[in-house]
């Protein structure tokens, strides 16, 4: 595979779109955590990804935006590990030159001192699911749709 950097130099990349509206036309309900179909309809987020493959994309991401251990403290790695597996599984199909990006958001609480999360815990919560992608083969990180610097940094 070519690094990714190198590609950048050389051509435009193209990256997927949205995963949670695509989710929500196959079903998912309101209030549902769509991070939990990476466990529970596998085959549906698999499918997204391959359609968005088959449209151009070479970047896919993970279907992984809220998985962290403050949101799903006792699953959190087995969210992310299938996230990144499906996506992974859905690039290699498609052949080379197709990366997958470990998609994380938000942690969903205020950090100190207008909330009471701590920076430090912060950084651990992000570090553990970092650290989860990567070992489930996670090519990038996307970090997206943060609204506090403070959080972003």
């Amino acid at each position: 595979m070519i690094p990714l950097l190198e590609k950048i130099k050389s051509s435009f990349v193209y990256m997927d779109g949205a995963m949670g509206t695509l989710l929500q036309r196959r079903g998912l309900g309101s209030g549902e955590l769509p991070e939990l179909w990476n466990i529970s309809h596998p085959e549906i987020v698999r499918g997204i990804h391959a359609e968005y493959l088959r449209a151009g994309s070479d970047i896919i991401s993970t279907n992984t935006f809220g998985a962290n251990r403050i949101k799903f403290p006792s699953n959190y790695r087995e969210i992310i590990i299938a996230g990144v597996n499906l996506a992974r599984s859905a690039a290699n199909e498609f052949g080379q030159d197709r990366y997958v990006a470990f998609d994380m958001g938000p942690l969903g609480k205020m950090l100190e001192p207008f909330g009471d999360l701590p920076f430090e815990e912060a950084v651990s919560v992000f570090a553990d699911s970092v650290k989860a992608a990567r070992d489930a083969g996670a090519d990038l990180i996307l970090i997206e749709t943060m609204n506090d610097c403070y959080e972003t940094k």
